[in-house]
């Protein structure tokens, strides 16, 4: 009983993993007065696929691999957040050659959330959020149209 209690744990703990996209630590500066020459920051992803606890567990982990990027002196603070359909490819040897004979289906398509983050000072003001939406707004501006290209022959 108690190793399908601690197998059924194990399972639902990995499904609760985020994972780093791109992290630039902080550095600090060669003497104390300089602090920090780069803050930081990075962005994780986390996937938005199953039950809203196990999700939620992800999005735990994802802050908590912020700040553990962050150190102890900063605290990450999000810029940006959006989701994306990504695919999600098994790296290992042994599952690539395995899953090459099927195609297409070793990838698998899920959506992400990604939040991009940079490492501020604690206690610093907070910036505003900016939220991306799922499409950019495309703006075309006014064309005058000149009298002399409507008339044939005319010279400018």
């Amino acid at each position: 009983m108690k190793r399908a209690a601690l197998f059924m744990a194990l399972l639902l703990l990995q499904s609760c993993v985020a994972e780093t996209v791109e992290r630039r630590r902080p550095r600090k500066g060669p003497i104390k007065e300089v602090g920090f020459v780069d803050l930081g920051g990075g962005q994780v992803r986390y996937s938005t696929d199953g039950w809203p606890w196990f999700v939620s567990g992800r999005r735990r982990h994802a802050l908590r691999l912020m700040r553990k990027n962050c150190g102890k002196d900063l605290s990450p603070q999000v810029l940006d957040e959006y989701q994306h359909q990504d695919s999600d490819i098994a790296y290992a040897g042994e599952d690539i050659s395995t899953n090459l004979g099927t195609g297409m289906d070793h990838f698998k398509i899920a959506p992400f959330q990604h939040m991009k983050y940079e490492c501020r000072p604690k206690g610093a003001p907070v910036e505003v959020i900016k939220v991306s939406s799922g499409s950019p707004v495309m703006v075309i501006p006014p064309v005058s149209v000149s009298t002399s290209s409507l008339i044939p022959g005319a010279t400018q």
